[in-house]
């Protein structure tokens, strides 16, 4: 059974193009290396330049796990935290 989320991220006014940018490469990051990630994408809303979801797939409840404490997910709050607004809302469900 797969495990899925939904974050929901506030971005600052005027910062969605470089919050893109920054997340790119952290993002391909965490998808080469934390085993069990089936899916990792970041989607802009298309009515509102401060509003972006992520959403992830894991093959497992603890790759998901073992991903909340890896050098990846390290190296994402590094590049994106600097952008964020507010405090992201965070859904899980199972598949």
């Amino acid at each position: 059974m797969s495990i899925r989320l939904t974050v929901q991220l506030p971005i600052k006014a005027g910062e969605a193009d470089a919050f893109e940018a920054a997340a790119g490469p952290a993002l391909a990051r965490v998808r080469a290396e934390d085993q069990g990630c089936e899916m990792y994408d970041l989607f802009r809303s298309c009515d509102d330049d401060t509003r972006f979801v992520m959403v992830e797939s894991w093959a497992t409840e603890a790759d998901l796990e073992a991903h909340k404490t890896s050098a990846a997910m390290g190296g994402m709050g590094e590049a994106i935290g600097g952008f964020i607004a507010g405090a992201p809302v965070m859904h899980q469900y199972e598949a």
